[in-house]
């Protein structure tokens, strides 16, 4: 990044008079429009500054001091966050610059929290790197994203991952994105992890998306990053119910015993002509569940991805 010295000037009044503050956008449970957690953002206060918070982070990194605009935005979202409703997560941004920054000190977070009478357990580090933070959950952001490597989550283990704005966008106009989408909500279910997708900017966005089963999701749509913890608009949330009803029984896993006595079933070593048969001679049926030689159940064949 190119700078200037009002660049360098800029910054280091910002960190020097802490000209940083927090607010809050809510992430959403798509079955029932409830906030299920806060991510926390950054903007910056200082008057006639042009940077954005994106650009600052990039100054921090080029004259090595990543740490401490990094501490300065994490005590902002610690401190704000005690207005935040009980049983709530706090999402963190965390820069894994810091790690690299000489400055850096482990355990401020555990010991600023502590301050203000808040839970570790409570905190959730976002990273758009390899990073292992102990005694926090961790989340994946930027998943989908053009610098992503999804090695990443293998490696880190998290609790959460969150897909990328880029791969939301139009999604409903966008059948790559879709199977993209779909292909991680299955992953996810699989391996326990919590889907969060970001960007949803539109009602067909999330229509889209609450069909392919996502759980969790964040964006304008839903509500802009404002200072305080407000909850839903009710037409919002109730958009939100009434999207999930309608596709809630496409979207039902189905229990052990009914898995064991429903008709419409294939063996593994069966072939796509079986599958047809089936779907032709069930007209309502959506799925055919795929159990092999034991009758265990392995995975399901949707009508559409069959057709």
């Amino acid at each position: 990044m190119k700078l200037n010295e009002k660049k360098i000037n800029d910054f280091f009044k910002i960190i020097n008079e802490k000209k940083i503050k927090s607010v809050f956008q809510p992430i959403v449970s798509l079955k029932t429009g409830e906030i299920v957690s806060f991510e926390a953002l950054s903007r910056i206060t200082l008057e006639s500054c042009t940077l954005n918070i994106e650009e600052l982070f990039k100054i921090a990194h080029t004259i090595e001091q990543s740490w401490k605009l990094d501490q300065l935005c994490r005590k902002c979202a610690i401190k704000a966050s005690q207005q935040m409703p009980l049983g709530k997560k706090l999402f963190i941004n965390v820069d894994a610059n810091i790690l690299l920054d000489s400055d850096f000190v482990q355990g401020f977070t555990k010991e600023y929290l502590k301050k203000y009478h808040l839970d570790s357990n409570n905190i959730v580090f976002e990273l758009s790197e390899t990073t292992s933070i102990e005694g926090f959950e961790i989340a994946i952001d930027d998943v989908g994203s053009g610098y992503s490597n999804l090695n990443r989550i293998n490696h880190t283990q998290p609790e959460y991952i969150k897909l990328d704005k880029e791969l939301i966008q139009d999604i409903h106009l966008n059948k790559d994105k879709r199977t993209m989408v779909e292909v991680m909500v299955n992953y996810c279910k699989a391996t326990h992890y919590k889907l969060i997708v970001e960007g949803i900017e539109t009602k067909e966005e999330l229509e889209c998306l609450i069909q392919l089963g996502v759980e969790y999701g964040q964006g304008y749509y839903l509500k802009k990053p404002v200072d305080n913890f407000d909850d839903l608009l009710p037409d919002i949330k109730e958009t939100i119910k009434k999207l999930y009803n309608k596709y809630k029984k496409t979207l039902d896993i189905p229990t052990i015993d009914s898995l064991c006595h429903f008709p419409c079933t294939l063996k593994t070593y069966q072939n796509i002509n079986n599958a047809y048969q089936i779907f032709e001679e069930n007209n309502t049926t959506q799925r055919i569940y795929v159990i092999n030689d034991e009758g265990h159940y392995l995975d399901y064949l949707k009508r559409e991805n069959m057709l």
